[in-house]
């Protein structure tokens, strides 16, 4: 079962490029993921275009629209989800510098996040937490002082600048793009210990008193706006499960028909019969409805893909066998990269979803 581009994907140089570097990626992403995302291969990225590929020409970007960069997306979660992630990162920040209205900050960061030249890091999921902010900002004579804990921060060592958001008292975010390096106020607690994207170079990060100035500002906002676009942005199914999905039903299928299962290929043409149509709904949602609405349609279908993307990976280890479960294996991986997605960028609102989708029906 081979899935192809979304149908609504035009002809771009980009995706046809994409098959050559991706196919290299996909051979090495067992390496990479024991060993590790390096500069090189980000470097590799920037280099054919793909880091900024949505962003404006103008700006160093490739222009390509929104179809053509979710195509590359999908491609690129299945070759290495490390990666993907990797890159991922790279957009908040680039789209921020893009948006800001603070000259001096824009005139650093956006060409050089836009182009490539410069990787960008993020460290907001903290807002998204229920109770008192853990991340606090506090105004000071030529900017602010934030201290608090940021549990995750990927790309570490491999990122120029980082994405910051915290929040002060009176219920507003502070969003600043500070060098990604050490600075007074700033310690990495260490390396994550992850099942999952250990490759992404993730850490611990602990704020005391950290200053941030003015010129490093991009923007301060109420807590309840920043909210609602978090909730629509992160309503929608991600190009990244789909592509994960149809890399692993392709194996699935081949290793079905190697062995002889029937089963297996059943599955395998089910499943991608399945995700051509959650995939279908799921970007006409995107492209043509306003951000704000559906919400509900959006969440269910993005709990869909997320558990055909978690129910292949399972297949596939059942598929392979015992030779799933050497490190040397792509199933393994997409199997932890399968639960990966299930906590990326969770809300309370996937969370329930999910949850109430598995829960079982009467007996009988």
């Amino acid at each position: 079962m081979v899935i192809g581009p979304d149908p609504a994907v035009p002809p771009d140089p980009l995706v046809g490029a994409a098959a050559p570097l991706f196919a290299s990626v996909a051979a090495d992403a067992e390496v990479i993921d024991v060993d590790g995302v390096t500069s090189a291969q980000v470097r590799t990225l920037a280099d054919a275009g793909f880091l900024g590929a949505w962003a404006p020409v103008a700006v160093g970007g490739g222009g390509a629209p929104p179809a053509v960069v979710r195509e590359l997306v999908e491609q690129l979660s299945g070759a290495s989800g490390a990666l993907w992630f990797v890159a991922t990162q790279h957009r908040s920040p680039t789209e921020v510098a893009l948006a800001t209205g603070n000259v001096e900050l824009r005139d650093r960061w956006a060409r050089p996040l836009a182009s490539g030249a410069a990787l960008g890091a993020v460290a907001f999921a903290h807002l998204r937490r229920p109770g008192p902010p853990s991340v606090r900002a506090e105004r000071a004579s030529s900017g602010w002082v934030v201290s608090g804990r940021l549990d995750w921060v990927t790309s570490w060592g491999l990122a120029d600048v980082l994405l910051l958001m915290a929040e002060t008292s009176d219920g507003q975010v502070v969003q600043s793009l500070v060098p990604a390096t050490g600075r007074p106020g700033l310690e990495v607690t260490g390396r994550l210990a992850l099942a999952a994207m250990g490759a992404t170079s993730t850490v611990g990060v602990t704020l005391d008193q950290m200053p941030v100035a003015d010129h490093e500002v991009a923007r301060v906002l109420p807590k309840s706006e920043w909210s609602d676009r978090d909730a629509e942005r992160t309503a929608n199914a991600s190009p990244a499960s789909f592509g994960l999905a149809r890399a692993v039903l392709a194996r699935l299928a081949e290793t079905s028909t190697r062995r002889g299962s029937a089963a297996g290929e059943d599955l395998a043409a089910a499943l991608g019969e399945r995700l051509v149509v959650l995939r279908r709904r799921a970007y006409e949602l995107i492209d043509g409805t306003p951000a704000a609405d559906a919400l509900d349609e959006r969440l269910r279908l993005r709990a869909e893909a997320l558990d055909l993307a978690h129910r292949a990976s399972v297949a596939l280890v059942t598929a392979e066998a015992g030779r799933a479960m050497l490190l040397d294996s792509p199933a393994q991986r997409w199997a932890r990269e399968a639960l990966f997605h299930l906590v990326q960028a969770q809300t309370g609102a996937l969370r329930e979803a999910l949850l109430t989708s598995w829960r079982p029906g009467p007996p009988g």
